[in-house]
């Protein structure tokens, strides 16, 4: 059938392909259907990229073979070889390239098994079918289709499979174990899927899974409450398994408990009255400190679902929900676990509705707990608690809101005149919805009063204790916790879009924030904490900024407030010199400026400042040494930076934009100027310990006083450019500050220079981000200027001359990797990436001796050092351009290892790194690391990479020379990339056999580390292969046959790591 081939493909819609398949002879029907099955199937199994819609043909054209007039070809759609061969596709494509049309295959499968008209074949598919998941996702499974056969359980369980022939699958692929009963198999099952959550990409699905086998069970438990398995099935009876992995909480509560409880109200208030009467009978510590985390947990889904309410509410409803207990907590809410803390809190402010009012008991636990919660030392658990008081302010706002609407209403038909008839007036209708679900609360008038009341009360408490923990004596967790706070309060009062807006809020909320307030605020600017210090500086902005805001200067004024306070923090920094004074200074400049009352005040501020700095730079250009110790630069700087981010913000005049034009070229002249009076210190060799000799007299003068001060400089000025070339990226706008090209081809020369030269590490990460950002920024450049669409290959010119050129670097390059990632980074025509990676390989692929080589002028170690900084750069890995060169790259790394200049095996080693972390991520946990493949998950998708198999096999070839036992170990060495990515991923099906043979010759290496890693890496084959004991056999078998002693030391590593259930 060859020659049929470009017809199969030449026939769009699936009918016209079955109506030329009818038309061929009746005896080629079947075995051309067949044909066409696997010419189609063999298309749709290719990466989405290349399979086209081939997948939909392939469905199309079984279903309509299923309803062809054609008996035989009904007969073959319906025979178990479609089905199978769809079921199998599925399973093994959909796991990593998930087609949209995929879930065509899911729709097809069980129309095909019910629609069948041989109910012996249907049952055949379905049995095998089953076994097949069940085997898969079972606890002996070693397979990596996991999630795809989860997807595909919980499609079948819902439209063919039924809780029993799950139930008699489980056994049937188990057979080595037994079970007192149905009840007991089930947790089993359960326990098992709820492992499976455990792993975030299978976690949605799996939940799923579970839901819906859950409902089944369900079901057949109330329809035939006698059946043996399902008599008295609860979500009791398998909650416990969660507590043996705390991990799982979130995932189960979102994927499991949500779409349980919005299922059935009945049933789940039921579950969770189960749940709250065994937890409150509890007076058991240890009892309560395994299962409170699972019950709170669940009570927080059924409350924030409407079916659990808080305790001692003031008007008690008439429903079936289920209410807390206030003594149980009262308890947890001061447990010493970080968990039970964050959930019970979690459980008082989780609702249905954001209108919902707190109960007064809800109320009083908040008031005697939060204090604790802020000074909490767990920055995940203050983080937490930040979440969950968003939530409560918006709750707490949403519920005055309401009660006041509601409280206006009974006024209203209070003040309606009584009716003509002289009969009572007749009292509002309660709605018929639960309370919490309407826009009104149909209360008794003292009942609304008292309850917003208390909840204005609360209000003005919250905001207090907020300020109270701003005091300057408080420690780093109080402040910045409160400060978050404070500032998740503004972002939703300034939401154009809350609905809780009321008359009465002048006085209920932003009357609250005074002078006290903004005394506090300005004392954290001089905070110790950078976090801390720009916290309080985007409150003050905030406030400052909004009319609203009354009470927070008085009749003084918001720029005499903030002069008086600049005045008092200079004289503070003039007298300690400490960074964080100084900082906080830029930022109260960064105020000042922002609130003058017109641009001629902010412009006059910043001429100012540049006149101080002016004055500082004479001094150090003269005299170094006392300008160290007496007039330090780094807080000018600061201040211009945080004045310019402010700046690019505004608009201005055509006058005005002028005269900050010229401003802004003084500034980079300044920056020039502080990179000339310090360059020297900087960038020698060992600059931690290096003083001028013209400097060792000065008394008072120390390494670490110059090196500060330089370093504060240089930092600062760096961070400044930046600042002022990032409007580049921004469309020209009129009335806008915005570099010109000449001004921007001065900064991005000096960025380079800096990096070309600096040895600092501190110095020159803050210079590499701003050579970066110049770098990405050249394409913003106005073309018209000539010249400027060259920079990025005179930078790169530059680059390489500094790679052959420097001897006196680190091992690490010093700064030449960063300008390499920095032009690579502008994802530029040119220079391109693929040649910037070729030349580089080219420098690093350069033979280099030991005899020969002066081991301090080594351009390979540049280029290794440059290659692997981009790979191991996420920016330029988002770029997508790095994956097909990681093949070479490994095979350059494992040459690098055979090198004999130490330099540059040391280099290959980093850069072998930053490739693995490249193809596995840098996420895992060192227990998964050092464990290697589990067999189930796909780690590396080698279809993405269809040249590494290949490169695999030629480095294991090539290191058959390590096997020699005059062979060195460094030499040895060279195999490690190639075991390394095995015993992490798993070896490619394409090339498993020749794998598995070199990799087992490997046990045999004389170097003790060749076999540890091989005997390692053999255990991914091993994993697979159901008879993997036969396997070791063979393996220490034949290494007594051959008399190799060291295959028989490591081959039972390989022995003793079976797979693991």
């Amino acid at each position: 059938m060859k020659q049929d081939a470009p017809k199969y493909e030449s026939f769009v819609n699936p009918s016209d392909l079955l109506k030329w398949v009818e038309e061929q002879p009746e005896e080629s029907w079947t075995p051309l259907a067949q044909d066409v099955f696997d010419h189609l199937l063999s298309l749709a199994a290719q990466p989405k990229g290349i399979s086209g819609n081939s997948c939909v043909k392939l469905c199309g054209f079984v279903e309509q073979s299923s309803k062809s007039s054609k008996p035989a070809l009904r007969e073959w759609a319906f025979s178990k070889e479609p089905s199978l061969g769809l079921f199998n596709f599925f399973i093994k494509w959909n796991e990593t390239e998930q087609h949209r049309s995929m879930k065509l295959v899911l729709e097809l499968l069980p129309s095909l098994i019910r629609r069948n008209p041989d109910p012996a074949v249907a049952e055949v598919v379905k049995t095998t079918v089953l076994d097949t998941l069940i085997s898969i996702i079972g606890p002996q499974s070693t397979k990596p289709l996991l999630k795809s056969s989860l997807k595909a359980m919980d499609y079948f369980a819902a439209k063919v499979f039924t809780v029993e022939d799950i139930a008699a699958s489980y056994r049937r692929t188990q057979p080595s174990c037994s079970w007192d009963s149905e009840m007991a198999l089930w947790q089993d099952f359960f326990s098992q899927m709820l492992g499976w959550m455990t792993m975030h990409y299978v976690c949605p699905t799996a939940g799923k899974f579970i839901v819906t086998i859950f409902r089944a069970l369900r079901q057949s438990s109330l329809k035939n409450p006698q059946a043996t398995g399902t008599d008295g099935f609860s979500v009791v009876a398998w909650l416990r398994s969660i507590d043996a992995t705390p991990s799982l909480l979130e995932g189960v509560k979102t994927y499991v408990f949500l779409p349980l409880f919005k299922d059935d109200r009945k049933d789940s208030v039921q579950i969770l009255q189960q749940i709250n009467s065994s937890w409150s009978a509890s007076d058991s510590s240890a009892e309560l400190d395994t299962l409170a985390q699972l019950n709170l947990a669940v009570l927080e889904v059924g409350k924030k679902v409407g079916m659990v309410e808080e305790p001692g509410a003031i008007v008690q409803e008439d429903s079936s929900s289920v209410v807390l207990e206030e003594g149980v907590l009262q308890k947890v809410l001061s447990h010493p676990s970080h968990e039970l803390r964050s959930l019970a809190l979690s459980l008082i402010i989780a609702s249905p509705s954001t209108t919902r009012p707190y109960s007064p008991v809800a109320l009083r636990l908040l008031q005697v707990h939060l204090q604790t919660y802020f000074s909490e030392s767990d920055a995940k658990f203050r983080m937490e608690v930040l979440s969950k008081l968003k939530d409560m302010f918006k709750r707490s706002r949403g519920a005055i809101f309401i009660l006041k609407k509601s409280l206006d209403r009974v006024k209203a038909i209070k003040a309606l005149p009584p009716p003509a008839d002289g009969k009572p007036k007749p009292a509002p209708k309660p709605a018929k919805q639960a309370n919490h679900r309407t826009n009104i609360l149909f209360w008794p008038e003292d009942k609304l009063t008292e309850s917003l009341q208390q909840h204005e009360e609360f209000l003005a408490w919250y905001l207090r204790f907020l300020r109270s923990e701003l005091i300057p004596t408080a420690s780093f967790q109080r402040h910045f916790t409160s400060l978050r706070a404070v500032i998740f309060i503004l972002k939703l009062e300034f939401d154009q879009s809350k609905t809780w807006e009321t008359e009465d809020d002048e006085s209920l909320f932003f009357n609250h924030f005074d002078g006290r307030w903004t005394r506090t605020l300005l004392d954290l600017i001089m905070d110790p904490f950078d976090d801390v210090r720009e916290a309080s500086t985007s409150v003050l902005k905030s406030l400052f900024s909004d009319s609203r805001f009354k009470c927070l200067t008085g009749t003084q004024g918001v720029s005499p407030t903030l002069e008086e306070f600049l005045a008092r923090a200079e004289d503070i920094a003039r007298r300690t010199a400490r960074a964080d004074h100084a900082d906080g200074v830029a930022r109260t400049n960064e105020l000042l400026f922002r609130f003058y009352s017109d641009r001629d005040a902010q412009i006059a501020h910043i001429a100012k400042l540049i006149d101080l700095l002016e004055t500082k730079l004479s001094f150090a250009e003269g005299d170094l040494g006392n300008a160290v110790l007496e007039a330090p630069v780094h807080g000018y700087f600061a201040s211009l930076r945080y004045i310019w981010q402010a700046a690019v913000e505004m608009k201005f005049s055509e006058s005005e934009v002028a005269t900050m034009t010229t401003l802004q070229t003084r500034i980079v002249k300044c920056c020039e100027r502080i990179w000339a009076a310090v360059r020297d210190i900087l960038c020698d060799d060992s600059p931690e310990g290096h003083l001028p000799q013209e400097l060792e007299d000065l008394e008072g003068l120390d390494t670490k006083d110059l090196l500060s001060y330089s370093f504060r400089a240089i930092h600062e000025s760096s961070s400044l450019m930046r600042v002022m070339v990032l409007p580049l990226k921004s469309k020209p706008q009129p009335e806008t500050l915005r570099p010109s090209n000449s001004l921007f081809t001065t900064v991005g020369t000096l960025t380079f220079t800096q990096l070309s030269s600096l040895r600092h590490r501190g110095a020159f990460n803050t210079v590499s981000l701003s050579f970066a950002t110049c770098c990405q920024l050249v394409k913003h450049l106005d073309a018209s200027d000539d010249g400027s669409q060259n920079l990025l290959d005179v930078w790169y010119a530059g680059t390489k001359e500094c790679i052959f050129a420097q001897a006196s670097t680190t091992r690490r390059s010093a700064g030449i990797p960063a300008m390499i990632t920095g032009i690579v980074s502008a994802n530029a025509a040119q220079p391109s990436f693929d040649d910037v990676i070729s030349e580089l390989v080219a420098i690093a692929q350069k033979p280099a001796y030991v005899s020969e080589i002066d081991d301090t002028k080594l351009p390979q170690v540049h280029a290794l050092n440059c290659l692997k900084d981009i790979f191991k750069s996420s920016f330029i890995t988002q770029l997508g351009k790095s994956a097909p060169h990681i093949p070479q790259c490994l095979e350059l790394a494992a040459g690098s290892l055979k090198s004999e200049v130490w330099a540059i095996r040391n280099c290959g080693l980093l850069f072998l790194r930053s490739l693995l972390d490249n193809l596995f991520g840098t996420n895992e946990s060192k227990a998964t690391l050092e464990a290697g493949w589990d067999g189930r998950t796909t780690r590396l998708q080698y279809h993405k990479y269809p040249i590494l198999p290949d490169v695999l096999l030629n480095l294991l070839r090539s290191g058959r020379e390590v096997m020699k036992p005059s062979t060195s170990t460094i030499a040895a060495e060279s195999v490690f990339p190639a075991l390394d990515i095995i015993r992490r991923a798993g070896p490619p099906d394409t090339s498993r056999d020749e794998l598995y043979d070199l990799v087992t010759g490997y046990l045999g290496s004389p170097v003790w580390h060749v076999r540890e890693m091989a005997a390692r890496a053999l255990c991914s084959f091993l994993l697979r292969d159901d008879d993997w004991v036969n396997a070791a056999e063979k393996i220490i078998t034949d290494a007594v046959a051959s008399d190799v002693s060291n295959l028989l030391r490591r081959g039972p590593a390989a022995d003793f790591d079976p797979p693991k259930p």
